[in-house]
């Protein structure tokens, strides 16, 4: 599959991300907060008690959402310029955890909290360091294969 066929898959990904998103953020309070205290109680039986768990659950799932969002961005806009664009998926990435955050204003319970952005946006500095670093692994497995093909 050539590169532009890539691009669109994976802005195609992006795009169900960014929904995926926004349908958890649309959720009010009460039942966002159910949706985490599954998790929270598993780490409650797996670990015990701790006050912090809830917190830890909840920003984590931020953290994680905005990890994946920006590994996808950065994929597509890989295959679309055929270079890496760091600070262009950073940053769209970035300019999406803010509308996900004005979005919250309008659900009930929800809020629009400068944390989370910050949160939001260390997750698209760590989807951007894990796309640099399977970009890596996938070029130096290429190059190996590649290697091994003109040796023979």
């Amino acid at each position: 599959m050539n590169h532009k066929r890539w691009a669109i898959v994976f802005w195609i990904l992006t795009a169900i991300c960014m929904a995926v998103i926004f349908s958890f953020s649309a959720k009010p309070a009460e039942e966002s907060t159910q949706q985490s205290n599954v998790f929270v109680q598993w780490l409650l039986q797996l670990f015990g008690e701790n006050e912090y768990w809830e917190f830890i659950v909840r920003k984590s799932a931020h953290c994680l959402e905005f990890t994946g969002l920006s590994l996808l961005m950065n994929t597509a806009l890989y295959f679309t310029k055929n270079k890496k664009q760091f600070l262009w998926g950073i940053f769209g990435t970035s300019l999406y955890a803010v509308t996900d955050e004005l979005h919250q204003l309008r659900i009930d319970g929800r809020s629009c909290q400068f944390t989370d952005w910050v949160i939001d946006t260390v997750g698209a500095l760590l989807g951007a360091a894990a796309f640099a670093v399977l970009f890596a692994i996938i070029k130096a497995v290429m190059n190996k294969k590649n290697s091994k093909r003109t040796n023979k």
